[in-house]
């Protein structure tokens, strides 16, 4: 007992007189003893109550299992039945099909196909037919077969009453016109679901359909009936042999866990007994208990429930702020200097102690000390007397001040509520590179579950696209500084590569002495996305994804200041297409914008270079640039190829096109010395080409010499 341990010889020298006042107010009743005994036999009432209880209930649940595992025997029992005997009419219909349907029923249903169901029963092969089918059936255990033909009527019944009737509507049958072979088993006093009818015995119902051995169609349906009384009297009566020895082995399972737990229950209310005797004898023996062990930093607190009277002991006084002659021997109410807020929950806590549902009193609460200010407390406490009904009189406990404790677990809730919260992916790893700790945006920017990285190196996520500089540089940066962020590609659990923006920090002890790493990051995938996404727009065509203008421009600069360099030549071809506003005016621009995207196809098959470059400079305009082009012949010849390409047939949709083009060449440096004069010069010879008659291409004359124009001026 814990509360014993207070009780020693030395206690009693901590305060004489107060000692004097406080046993002289309070003295343990001796019905605390009667109380005592009372609830012990209560304890054992209840006890063996909860035997019973235990002995009904397992045996209620073995009773429940056997019969359920004697309804499943049955329900696997009666599946087997049905699938077997399905397989044995199928071979018994194969045998009669084989026996008479090429003499017999086969011409039957040829003979009847016209006729009406009421003159089914007068065809003259009936009778004859009738006689070889019973003697077929002669010896098997198959009562009754009807033959359907494909109107769904029955040609041939055992039963000749029934020949004539319509079963179109019969789900057996129209399966069985299908291909399908089905089984019913209906019990006696039943309604077949196949044929609506009321049966007089147990019977399985099978529907056989009769392929044509040439054509592989169906030619008719066999319904075959069996009797099945006897062997579903059979599985009846294995079900109910099932249950008894399920029963059987169950009862002595029952009786051998009964037995024991009925001799736990034995000792351990002779323990409970032992148990209250010592409680009895201790409390006896007691008078007045006095704090004095405060060695711990608790303040001790022994109130009389009865009267409200409470005396505090010096530590009490000393945590909420009072000098050691304050607050002697008073009555107080419970809720005194309680926070309003925790006064709900205190007092739930003690009525749940105070009834039984709580087997301690201990709480945490806001109190307000002498001046006014608050502190958290810890309380605890035990009722240590109680009168004859079993209502507490005496309880003693102890309060801890943990406002310091509470303030830092505070801060730790606080600051573990932003990271799980924040929408950054938080990791910890310690100095072995182990993944500790990681929060829920972990899991959605990477895939990964916590249990899946925890005790994981962090480079489980490497996309495999870095360097080993790269790493090696980030843990050189970390060692010297401390910390480390920028961009790196990282693989999700899906292994979809992704970008983010990483920020690791190095965490010290007091010491100065590294012991973990807190990495920090953001899946910036969709922003570099976005920022791909405008470079695009700024410097492609929208329609046919070609260089725009002002990327052709740029391509054009570079490729003659390489030129002018290197002493190479350059190609430029300016193209327009012809006849291209037509085909806007009369079959509307979407079919226009299809045109072009097929004539972008076209002009990027005939350049294969990767130097070279087509591109869209407006409307139905198009530049081809061809670096390192030295000759006349070797640009013609993709000119030629641009001529061909555009001038075949173009099909959009429904629409056949034809269009072509005029291309104007010109060269570096000999038509334009920088990239303006170049264009001006690629965009005058293809105005010539248009009118030369389109279709064509034309070259930039050469421009004449410095010479040449200081004798023309």
């Amino acid at each position: 007992m814990r509360w014993a341990k207070i009780h020693s010889p030395g206690i009693f020298h901590h305060s004489a007189q107060g000692l004097t006042q406080h046993t002289s107010k309070s003295t343990i009743p001796l019905a605390s003893t009667v109380s005592d005994a009372g609830s012990a036999a209560v304890g054992t009432e209840a006890d063996f109550r909860l035997l019973r209880y235990f002995a009904t209930a397992s045996l209620a649940a073995f009773v429940v299992v056997a019969v359920l595992l004697g309804y499943v025997f049955r329900t696997l029992s009666v599946d087997a039945l049905i699938n077997g005997y399905q397989s044995e009419h199928i071979n018994h219909a194969r045998i009669i099909a084989n026996e008479m349907w090429d003499e017999h029923f086969g011409p039957l249903v040829l003979s009847v196909a016209d006729q009406p169901a009421d003159q089914l029963t007068t065809a003259p092969q009936i009778p004859a037919l009738h006689q070889k089918v019973l003697k077929l059936l002669n010896g098997t255990k198959i009562y009754k077969i009807k033959v359907y033909d494909l109107r769904g009527l029955t040609v041939y019944s055992t039963e000749l009453k029934q020949i004539g009737e319509d079963k179109s509507d019969n789900a057996g049958v129209l399966a069985g016109l299908r291909g399908l072979n089905s089984s019913e088993l209906v019990h006696q006093n039943q309604i077949s679901s196949f044929e609506g009818e009321l049966q007089d015995r147990d019977v399985i119902e099978s529907y056989i359909p009769r392929h044509d051995p040439v054509t592989g169609q169906v030619s008719g349906v066999f319904e075959i009936y069996r009797d099945a009384t006897t062997v579903l009297a059979e599985v009846g009566q294995r079900q109910w042999l099932l249950v008894a020895a399920v029963v059987a082995l169950l009862t002595l399972l029952y009786l051998a866990v009964f037995l024991i737990v009925k001799k736990a229950q034995h000792q351990i209310i002779e323990q409970n007994q032992e148990r209250r005797k010592a409680q009895q004898a201790l409390a006896l023996s007691e008078e007045r208990w006095k704090f004095a062990l405060e060695g711990a930093g608790d303040g001790v607190w022994d109130r009389n429930l009865q009267t409200g009277e409470v005396v505090f002991s010096r530590r009490f006084k000393e945590i909420h702020g009072f000098a050691a002659n304050e607050l002697e021997d008073q009555t107080e109410a419970w809720n005194a200097r309680v926070h309003p807020d925790d006064l709900d929950r205190i007092e739930a806590d003690r009525a749940a102690y105070f009834s039984g549902k709580k087997a301690i009193y201990a709480n945490e609460r806001r109190m307000q000390s002498k001046d006014g200010s608050w502190k958290w407390i810890h309380s605890r406490g035990m009722v240590v007397a109680r009168d004859a009904q079993g209502r507490p009189l005496r309880m003693i406990g102890t309060h801890t001040d943990i406002t310091e404790r509470h303030e830092q677990e505070e801060a730790l809730r606080l600051a573990s509520t932003v990271i799980l919260t924040m929408d950054e992916a938080t990791s910890v790893t310690n100095m072995r590179n182990e993944i500790i700790s990681v929060n829920p945006a972990f899991t959605i920017i990477t895939g990964y579950k916590p249990g899946e990285v925890i005790g994981r190196d962090p480079k489980l996520l490497a996309s495999g696209t870095h360097s080993v500089k790269f790493y090696q540089d980030m843990w050189n940066q970390l060692a010297t500084s401390g910390n480390w962020h920028g961009e790196i590609c990282n693989r999700r659990k899906s292994g979809e590569l992704y970008m983010e923006w990483l920020s690791i920090k190095q965490v010290r002890n007091e010491q100065g002495a590294p012991t973990h790493y807190v990495a920090v990051f953001s899946d910036i995938s969709e922003r570099k996305a976005s920022e791909v996404r405008l470079q695009q727009l700024a410097h492609f065509d929208v329609l046919t994804g070609l260089p725009n203008r002002a990327l052709f421009s740029d391509r054009l600069c570079q490729a003659i200041a390489k030129a002018r360099r290197d002493k190479t030549g350059l190609a430029l071809m300016f193209i327009d297409l012809d006849k291209f506003k037509p085909v806007n005016d009369q079959l509307g621009h979407q079919v226009g914008d299809l045109l072009l995207k097929d004539v972008a196809r076209r002009l990027s098959d005939c350049v294969r270079r990767e130097s070279d470059t087509v591109a869209r400079i407006g409307g139905d305009e198009f530049v081809v640039m061809l670096p390192e082009m030295e000759t006349l012949p070797s640009a013609t010849l993709v000119a030629e190829k641009i001529l061909a390409a555009l001038n075949r047939r173009f099909e959009i949709g429904s629409h056949q096109i034809h269009i072509s083009s005029s291309i104007g060449i010109a060269f570096f440096p000999e038509h334009g010395t920088d990239e303006h004069k170049l264009l001006q010069s690629a965009d005058a010879a293809m105005y010539q080409a248009k009118q030369n008659g389109r279709n064509q291409m034309y070259v930039a004359p050469a421009a004449p010499s410095p010479d040449e124009q200081r004798q023309g001026l």
